[in-house]
């Protein structure tokens, strides 16, 4: 019933609208048409949405797989400075307690011969956010010859006591032909206090 209803409709509509005064061939060429416009719109409202969603989805599974890599190489990367940090309170725990930054250069510089070319030692600390502060001495050193400077870096840079030279500037000397000027930042940590 609903077929025979569902034709009438058909033959209905195809009377007014004047298709069947057409010609064959114009009829033909109507329906093809029709059926463009059909598949063009089930193209626009099922196809198309389909395959952006699908696109979409790759697009965010790309996206989380390369997240992934950022997390474990972030996760790689705490794990490396957890351990360079445990390390750095084995070594503090093991340092004499009476341990200084700024004593400790001064005693390398005599012991490399060198404490009659400082020109000025500046002691200062920054606090960081964990357990430990950096204990920082900026140091100028004048008039020194490269192995007096090379014996020198070899005497501070201590992994035992936590000592590392961060920056280092080298000129040659206005004063004096032949030897060198060097500024440098020497610097340690140490445990904040109530930690």
């Amino acid at each position: 019933m609903a077929a025979f209803s569902l034709h009438t409709t058909v033959h209905t509509l195809l009377a007014k609208s004047g298709y069947n005064k057409l010609e064959r061939r114009e009829q033909r060429i109507v329906l093809a048409g029709i059926i463009f416009i059909l598949c063009l719109a089930l193209f626009h409202f099922a196809v198309s949405p389909l395959l952006e969603g699908r696109q979409r989805a790759q697009k965010s599974v790309i996206q989380k797989k390369e997240d992934l890599v950022k997390i474990r190489q972030l996760q790689e990367e705490y794990h490396r400075l957890q351990n360079q940090t445990e390390e750095m309170e084995k070594r503090l725990q093991k340092r004499n307690p009476s341990f200084t930054l700024f004593s400790f250069i001064e005693e390398r510089a005599t012991q490399a011969k060198v404490k009659e070319q400082i020109n000025s030692m500046t002691p200062s600390t920054s606090e960081g956010d964990g357990m430990l502060q950096e204990s920082r001495v900026d140091l100028k050193l004048e008039h020194i010859s490269l192995q007096q400077l090379v014996d020198f870096l070899q005497q501070v840079e201590s992994a035992e006591n936590a000592v590392m030279i961060k920056r280092i500037s080298i000129q040659e000397s206005n004063k004096d032909e032949g030897s060198l000027d060097a500024v440098m930042q020497i610097i340690t940590f140490t445990k904040k206090s109530g930690s």
